[in-house]
């Protein structure tokens, strides 16, 4: 049986390489950023860290500006999906809207090896299933947002062009 310690940076740093989770850190040396988290179509930072006595994994998504009403609308229905993740919206000035999602471990008595191990499997899963609900919706900025906007717009001349030969027609919802 593990175990039970109150988890520091280094200990989380060895459980992470005992996962043969990848992980780096920033300048601060106080949080430990999982660049695999980056591979879901959305989300451009993940990262575990230490506040106080929680662990807390926590996954950052750009929102586009014109779904801010529709996300607010369905953070309720997000939050109620889990029992463990939970969503909010953090608007300022200047920047992206970003939708945080995260998960949260009290170790203040103490957590093992497999409690964290099952933490990390539990919160990857959980993050990535809101964050692909939200990307599915087309609610989130994406990297290539940009190129395919750029493609839209030449494959709209292009069909524009063969307009007069074909008829349209629209599906409403």
């Amino acid at each position: 049986m593990d175990s039970m310690v109150i988890p520091d940076l280094s200990t989380l740093r060895s459980w992470l390489e005992q996962l043969k989770i990848s992980y780096f850190e920033n300048d601060s040396n106080s949080v430990l950023h999982l660049p695999h988290m980056q591979n879901i179509d959305g989300l451009f930072d993940a990262k575990i860290d230490l506040l106080g006595d929680v662990v807390l994994f926590s996954a950052l998504a750009e929102v586009r500006p014109t779904a801010i009403i529709p996300l607010v609308a369905n953070l309720s229905q997000i939050n109620a999906s889990s029992l463990t993740v939970k969503a909010f919206l953090d608007v300022q000035d200047g920047n992206l809207p970003k939708l945080i999602v995260c998960q949260a471990f009290p170790i203040a008595a103490g957590m093992t090896f497999t409690q964290f191990s099952h933490f990390m499997q539990q919160g990857e899963e959980q993050i990535a299933n809101v964050i692909f609900e939200i990307h599915s919706n087309n609610l989130l900025y994406v990297n290539h947002d940009m190129e395919s906007d750029m493609e839209s717009e030449m494959e709209v001349e292009d069909e524009e062009s063969l307009a007069s030969t074909q008829t349209s027609t629209f599906t409403l919802h």
